[in-house]
């Protein structure tokens, strides 16, 4: 069962108030707010911080765990301060509230890669205060200044006397004292935790089976629920006949929602199989029309049209004067399709709602996003809704969305007092997701006598991300999201134009690991490498050549360098290159790769990233690792299909993911420690693994990939 009884800080407890905040899909874009300072903030160090009686640290954190670590992460940091015995540290999930928010971008929520670099400072300066106290309570105790004390592996320690205290000696007097109005964070030189690779505290919880996830969750009385919504996006529930449904043991409820029904039973496969006896007719609604093989064309029909809306992103010298001009001229559209976040913990969530109170359980990655629409379906103030966050089972930016916590509410109001845990089938969570949105680039480029780029023309087309809720919000400029990569890129082009041509979609779309960046990786990453084909020049030494920043070449270097660029490659082998600075971090990716017959084999990808500081170097290693993966997986098979308003895809059968046997038998990491500001690990590694590949395979055999996944262009793994 979910606990969420309260912990006292140091034996003193305290209640943490938390207000209703609003948390909107724009502030994931706007700018972000400084730090604060947690110095001297008695409800921050109680909010986060906890002592249980035998001394064991207990660290809350706001993000969701959904397998990038940040679990671990947001403990080390408070440890480090603290002093702590890292066998002595445990976490929990915080609920939702304002206490909670990351500094950076002024909202609990997980996402931007920022769970680390938006906590970074406020947790130390957590941790830093405890310190104070419990050092304070000791010297007290000695009779000695509280500033000849420290703390080390859970003791307070007296160096010039040689005594210690354990923590668990020391809570009650220290729970007395004021957080410190100022602190001093310990300086990298004495770090412990921070820079080395701490083991991660949430394997073994999921190793033996003790971690819980939102499936997991049991409470007194609980029901099971899952549902259909209308197969066609934007469609209503018109009839249905439940009778047959009702009669099938187990079976506690029928429910007719909005656009969908859903059925409450004992178990989950009492539930399911009812669900199948339910007889529905849909009102489809004008979704029906649309397919996403039209929309690819009209999409193609917009990268050319004339007038259209049009937003400007970049533009420099005159690149129609000079592509005009040009004696060679290189041209071509590349696209990428709709994807699914597929994540393996399908959408799930367990809500009750009973005398004007709702609670919620759930994996969700915007806690206070949910508590808002919990509260507006129950009818109920937020303040009024207790969010209980579980482990997440996958995120990649879907438990951000608010629909599988809608759901759960609605489904629960119609059984007052009784907890319902709601899981959707596989194919309902494929069929009902949040897309990343289809979208398509047009580039001409021409090169320089001296190898450079002349000039260069993009136009990216495709629906609006952050613009969903308010249209025009951005105007005249590009949404963010959709010129990510293009927007600030790290080559020296003269003459240049990017803009984006935005449409609308009725198909609900939404964040996917690494947002825009992941097909404009792609799109970028693919075009320069035709640039440097067309000036006759090695692909990495012309981007060498063309980068500006110091720090961005320095990556590239180190990623060539590392994966052996220009060693010798057996017969039908190529290696392809590929850099994209995204969420603060600069990766550059070298794949290795031989080709057969359209058989693909992926040999070797060696990374490098520059992300400022390495908090946890075994995690940036391990979230390169997986953003690859994610990566290759979507440019091998990623792909969603819908034909008369209806995703085609419903279950791995159909949309695979790559296997064990697919996967690079090696992908060597090179940390590069540059001492900049901190940058994000959880999305930067995949943008430029499909692009590192494409372009490799272009050198094995001279094929140039200009749509992805490739299993539709005919190509299979080896």
């Amino acid at each position: 069962m979910t606990e969420h009884t309260e912990r006292p800080w140091l034996v003193t407890r305290r209640s943490i108030l938390q207000a209703a905040g609003a948390g909107t899909l724009l502030a994931w874009v706007v700018p972000a707010r400084g730090y604060g300072s947690a110095a001297g903030d008695r409800d921050l160090l109680l909010a986060y911080l906890g002592l249980d009686a035998d001394g064991t640290l207990v660290v809350t954190t706001p993000d969701a765990e959904i397998g990038q670590g940040i679990y671990t992460t947001h403990a080390l940091l408070i440890a480090e301060e603290i002093g702590a015995d890292w066998e002595r540290v445990r976490v929990v999930f915080s609920g939702a509230g304002e206490i909670y928010r990351n500094p950076q971008k002024n909202l609990q929520a997980t996402g931007r890669s920022m769970g680390t670099t938006g906590y970074f400072r406020i947790l130390r300066e957590v941790g830093a205060m405890a310190r104070g106290q419990l050092c304070e309570a000791a010297a007290t105790r000695w009779g000695v200044p509280a500033a000849e004390c420290d703390t080390a592996d859970h003791q307070v320690v007296h160096a010039a006397s040689g005594r210690a205290l354990d923590f668990a000696v020391l809570a009650e007097a220290a729970g007395r004292i004021a957080p410190p109005e100022q602190v001093t964070l310990r300086q990298p030189e004495t770090w412990r935790f921070i820079g080395q690779s701490a083991p991660r505290l949430e394997v073994p919880l999921h190793a033996s089976g003790r971690s819980e996830f939102t499936v997991d969750v049991q409470l007194p009385g609980m029901k099971v629920a899952t549902l259909q919504a209308c197969p066609v996006f934007g469609g209503r529930l018109a009839r249905l006949d439940a009778g047959a449904a009702e009669r099938m043991p187990g079976v506690h409820s029928v429910h007719a929602l909005e656009d969908a029904v859903a059925v409450v039973a004992d178990s989950y496969w009492e539930a399911l199989q009812a669900l199948r006896r339910v007889q529905v007719e849909w009102d489809e609604g004008e979704g029906a029309g649309f397919s996403s093989e039209a929309h690819a064309q009209a999409l193609r029909a917009l990268l050319v049209a004339e007038d259209v809306e049009t937003r400007l992103a970049a533009s420099s010298g005159d690149p129609d004067a000079v592509l005009a001009a040009a004696e060679r001229r290189i041209e071509g559209i590349y696209e990428a399709p709709y994807l699914a976040h597929a994540t393996m913990e399908p959408m799930s969530c367990v809500a009750r709602v009973d005398n004007g109170h709702c609670e919620i359980w759930s994996g969700t990655q915007g806690p206070m996003h949910a508590r808002e629409t919990a509260a507006a379906r129950a009818g109920v103030s937020p303040g009024q809704v207790s969010v209980h966050r579980c482990f997440s089972g996958g995120g990649f930016g879907r438990r951000w969305q608010r629909d599988f916590i809608d759901r759960a509410v609605d489904v629960a109001s119609r059984v007052p007092g009784i907890p319902v845990k709601l899981i959707w089938s596989r194919e309902e969570d494929i069929r009902q997701d949040w897309y990343r949105p289809a979208y398509a680039c047009r580039f001409e480029g021409s090169v320089e006598a001296d190898g450079g780029i002349a000039a260069l023309d993009v136009r990216l087309a495709g629906a609006s991300l952050f613009e969903l809720r308010r249209p025009g919000q951005f105007a005249p400029r590009p949404d963010p999201s959709a010129v990510a990569g293009f927007s600030g890129h790290p080559y020296r082009i003269g003459n240049l134009h990017i803009d984006w041509r935005p449409t609308r979609t009725p198909i609900p779309i939404g964040v996917w690991r690494a947002v825009g960046n992941s097909q404009n990786g792609f799109f970028l990453e693919s075009i320069i490498d035709e640039l440097a084909h067309a000036a006759g020049r090695d692909p990495y030494v012309f981007r060498r050549d063309l980068i500006v920043d110091d720090r961005l070449r320095n990556v590239l270097v180190a990623a060539a360098e590392a994966g052996d660029w220009g060693a010798p490659l057996p017969e039908g082998g190529g290696r392809g290159i590929a850099l994209m600075e995204s969420y603060g971090s600069i990766v550059a990716q070298v794949a290795e790769v031989t080709v057969r017959d359209r058989r693909l084999k992926l040999e070797r990808i060696t990374c490098a990233i520059d992300c400022g500081m390495a908090v946890h170097p075994d995690n940036v290693r391990a979230q390169m690792e997986g953003g690859i993966l994610f990566g290759l997986t979507a440019m091998m098979y990623g792909v969603v299909d819908i034909e008369n308003g209806r995703v085609q895809q419903g279950n791995f059968s159909d949309y695979p993911l790559l296997g064990l046997r697919d996967c690079p038998p090696r992908i060597d990491t090179v940390i590069i420690e540059s001492g900049e500001q901190m940058g994000g690990v959880g999305e930067p590694g995949l943008p430029p693994a499909a692009p590192a590949v494409t372009n490799a395979i272009f050198a094995a055999c001279g094929e140039r990939i200009r749509r992805l996944p490739l299993s539709r262009q005919g190509w299979r793994l080896a």
